[in-house]
């Protein structure tokens, strides 16, 4: 099992961080490989919602149903799998001072079957392609604006 942590500081308020970081119908907005997204019940994260993510990584695509097993206001944790992976892990969110969020990404996976020896090999592959959606999903925050829309995140509607 690989272990893989990152984490970002943004300006953003606590309610726009939680609204793209831990709601998973938002994940394909900042997270490049993610195909699909299916969440149900649909919005922000709370216990025993289902997610089933399709993404592409290694020339794969994985289907992994997932559900949450907690979720608060700035956390939510997750575990799920199929025949080729297990996941699991959380998505934090901490208050700073000035007007800052740390984000922050804790993923455990592990491949199964044929693949389970390349999970050691993927793992630096999966670390840099997390820490590049995490600096994707930073630079949507600090701009105060979804991918270049001119809508401020705060004046968008609930999704």
């Amino acid at each position: 099992m690989s272990t893989i942590t990152g984490r970002r500081v943004v300006r953003a308020s606590l309610d726009d961080a939680a609204r793209l970081f831990l709601d998973w119908s938002q994940d394909t907005r900042w997270r490049a490989q993610v195909r699909r997204m299916t969440v149900e019940p649909p919005g922000p994260a709370r216990p025993g919602q289902r997610i089933v993510e399709e993404l592409r990584f290694a020339g794969l695509t994985f289907v992994t149903p997932t559900r949450v097993e907690h979720a608060g206001p700035t956390d939510a944790e997750y575990r799920g799998g199929s025949a080729t992976v297990t996941v699991h892990g959380a998505r934090r969110l901490q208050a700073l001072p000035e007007g800052r969020v740390a984000l922050v990404a804790t993923l455990r996976i592990r491949l199964r079957g044929p693949l389970r020896p390349l999970t050691g090999l993927l793992a630096p592959s999966y670390r840099r392609l997390q820490e590049n959606d995490l600096d994707r999903l930073a630079r949507i925050l600090d701009s105060d604006t979804p991918d270049g829309d001119r809508t401020p995140l705060r004046e968008r509607p609930a999704a």
